[in-house]
């Protein structure tokens, strides 16, 4: 999961510039002066926001669970009680009654938009979105081992990293009070949870829910503060004391394939190609490596809930919508998860191939599993058998010929519904800003060119600028999430100021990127060569207006940055010493479901680490190589 600031000077512009070619650079010297070590420290204190515990103004938390006891995990935000209270219950009416139900054995708001307000702050104060954590498994390894940023004394890059990786084979909350494998992991029950009429009922194999909590009982961020007296209760169990004022059950359950294809693909094997592969001579990431065995005992899973014609679908049936109490048509196919789906076997793949071509501990059985590993990847991207008598066309026809449609990709659709008319009935809106720049960025430009003509790629970035471009004047700053967001250019050729995501725009900069290289490589003896040469100056204006843009997203920045929708005193809601990047400009419910805020973010964060690195997570070795 988008404004009025203050009027440019040439002085800023210069700034701008030297960011962009620092950020180029592939890694930074902690010790270097000048602008680029002033660039270099403020990347540190946005990294040490990433690697340091909550209280001390990063975005961790210590595990007290089982076999995860000890371990440093990361939450997706670092919110306060005066944000919530002071900016968003400024504007509306947070005062809400908690109940006990005897029956379900849970304290829950009432369904007011008091209570919603609740359950979204609860979420955000303690959960972690599966996806938020791959990013950050990402980042943590990159700026350790290229910008050499520290880490706490006894700290290990890897180790830390791989705490995600831990929590997902553990299959249990990071402070459950009864931790047992199978409570973070959607297994099918009756009617919940079927995988496109497959059942699976053993933990390692069933997809993670999204958002995994510290514990079921999770405290509002009022708890303890001047703002509690929003927060009242109803029937209390006087036998049960772990219901208290102030907790209320989560939520938020809900398996879907795009954060997963993230959790067990993306996000730990990129780490394990960084710390196994990166730089060494014939490195490989070893078989018993635990990201590779919580990768293979899923992927039937994700095979399971692929298509006939390709696409995969967005959420087992009985899964609940992402607002209200609606379910998940079980045929609909999210684009955007698709693409990360396709990028997460490519690595997969990648990743297996080295592991078989050198791992000599392999096993005749080890040889078999990654044998078998491979064959089922590159069925679901190329088509062919995928199990249980069934076959797919394949990720790649799928996204040629189906999700195109245009001149861009569209956000979703149904996929061989029962009694549709059609195999595909594409959802035209609303249009989603990421399925396009992800879209680039995963299948490469070169591929979408030579699919659907020279500049397709070129062409599909200028139509989303039209309706999900932000900026000020003619100047792009980045994007936002979807075509409803009031930015894109109005008639006059201005950029229009609705809500600016950190996270998405640094997703924009990167396929901008992929773009500028692909478009240099046209021969200068080619007749396309002078059209190739003007894609690359637009795009290195695009490319340097988003990194400037996204410099006065940061939190030190922020408040000085004239957004609109800046709430009050901001710098009192959140004195931190660290410089994480905030998820977006205002507060936005987004198209799909789901609030925006303008606070510290870890995917923001570490897509930014990303960026500084020119790291790619959607190609094996993240295109260092």
């Amino acid at each position: 999961m988008p404004v009025q600031t203050r009027n440019r000077t040439r002085r800023p512009l210069l700034a701008a510039c030297l960011l962009a070619s620092l950020l180029a650079a592939p890694s930074f010297a902690p010790a270097a002066r000048t602008e680029a070590g002033r660039a270099v420290t403020e990347l540190a204190a946005s990294y040490r926001f990433l690697v340091s515990d909550r209280q001390d103004g990063g975005i961790l938390y210590t595990a007290t669970a089982g076999d995860l006891r000890g371990q440093r995990l990361p939450l997706s935000f670092h919110d306060s009680a005066a944000y919530w209270g002071e900016h968003v219950c400024g504007a509306a009416d947070c005062a809400v009654t908690d109940v006990y139900d005897p029956q379900a054995y849970t304290l829950l708001p009432q369904k007011t938009p008091a209570g919603d307000l609740q359950t979204e702050r609860v979420n955000t104060h303690n959960g972690a979105n599966i996806y938020d954590a791959a990013t950050w498994q990402i980042a943590v390894l990159l700026g350790h081992r290229l910008n050499r940023l520290p880490l706490a004394p006894g700290r290990d890059a890897y180790t830390l990293a791989s705490a995600p990786t831990r929590l997902l084979a553990a299959g249990h909350y990071g402070d459950s009070r009864h931790p047992a494998p199978g409570q973070t992991r959607a297994l099918s029950s009756g009617p919940v949870f079927v995988y496109n009429q497959l059942r699976i009922t053993e933990p390692a194999r069933a997809y993670s829910f999204r958002m995994l909590p510290r514990a079921w009982l999770s405290p509002d961020p009022f708890i303890g503060t001047s703002h509690a007296r929003f927060i009242g209760t109803a029937n209390l169990p006087a036998n049960h004391p772990d219901y208290q004022a102030g907790l209320i059950s989560w939520t938020d359950w809900k398996p879907i394939t795009g954060e997963n294809a993230w959790a067990f693909f993306i996000g730990p094997l990129q780490a394990a190609d960084l710390h196994y592969v990166h730089g060494r001579a014939g490195g490989y990431v070893p078989f018993a490596e635990p990201a590779l065995a919580n990768a293979l005992a899923v992927l039937p899973a994700f095979a399971a809930m692929q298509s006939p014609q390709g696409g995969v679908y967005y959420a087992p049936a009985g899964t609940v919508v992402n607002q209200g109490d609606q379910l998940v048509d079980p045929s609909f196919v999210a684009v955007e998860n698709t693409l990360s789906l396709f990028a997460g076997l490519r690595i997969l793949d990648a990743t297996l191939t080295r592991t078989l071509a050198r791992d000599q501990a392999l096993s005749a059985s080890d040889r078999t599993a990654i044998a078998e590993g491979l064959t089922l990847c590159r069925a679901m991207v190329d088509g062919g058998p995928i199990g249980q008598g069934r076959t797919t066309e394949g990720l790649l026809h799928f996204l040629r010929y189906d999700a195109w449609k245009d001149g861009e990709f569209v956000q979703g659709g149904l996929a061989d519904r029962p009694g549709a008319p059609d195999r595909w009935l594409p959802n035209l809106a609303p249009k989603a800003v990421d399925v396009n720049t992800w879209g680039v960025a995963a299948l490469g430009p070169d591929r979408i060119d030579e699919w659907f003509g020279f500049g397709a790629s070129f062409d599909t970035w200028q139509r989303v600028k039209q309706w999900g471009g932000y900026g000020r004047g003619a100047d792009l700053w980045g994007v936002g999430f979807s075509d409803q967001d009031g930015n894109g250019i109005d008639a006059a050729g201005r950029y229009r100021q609705g809500v600016l995501s950190a996270e998405w725009t640094a997703g924009a900069i990167t396929m901008v990127r992929m773009m500028i290289a692909h478009y240099q490589a046209i021969d200068r003896a080619s007749p396309r060569a002078e059209q190739a040469r003007a894609f690359v100056e637009a795009l290195r204006r695009d490319e340097g207006g988003m990194l400037a843009a996204l410099e006065r997203l940061r939190l030190d920045t922020y408040p000085e940055a004239g957004f609109p929708g800046t709430p009050a005193d901001y710098p009192k809601l959140f004195p931190l010493a660290t410089k994480p990047y905030l998820y977006a400009s205002r507060r936005y419910l987004i198209p799909f479901g789901w609030y925006a805020n303008p606070i510290p973010s870890t995917c923001a964060t570490a897509w930014m680490v990303m960026v500084a690195n020119r790291y790619n997570p959607f190609l094996p070795g993240g295109g260092l190589r």
